[in-house]
């Protein structure tokens, strides 16, 4: 494992958690929505960055609780996608 592959998954890991603790805030706001579930979808991409350069130990957990952050987001987006689409 090279250098770059270790600082790519550093990076992904770290950005992983924190764009997913942006997204999440976001999501809360209804004009923020898409926002917020776009930074859901960057974030799990970058969580799965670090996992495919084989992050070891803290970044891999590290990386796991970002994709936990992103399912979550999405997961909240999507009902309340549906919670205004019902109340309409």
């Amino acid at each position: 494992m090279g250098a770059s592959e270790r600082a790519a998954g550093r990076l992904g890991s770290v950005l992983s958690v924190a764009v997913g603790v942006w997204g999440l805030g976001s999501v809360a706001f209804p004009f923020r929505l898409v926002g917020g579930a776009a930074a859901a979808l960057f974030e799990l991409t970058f969580g799965v960055l670090a996992i495919r350069t084989s992050a070891w130990a803290r970044r891999r957990k590290t990386a796991l609780v970002g994709i936990g952050i992103s399912s979550l987001t999405l997961l909240v987006a999507a009902a309340e996608v549906v919670y205004f689409v019902i109340s309409e």
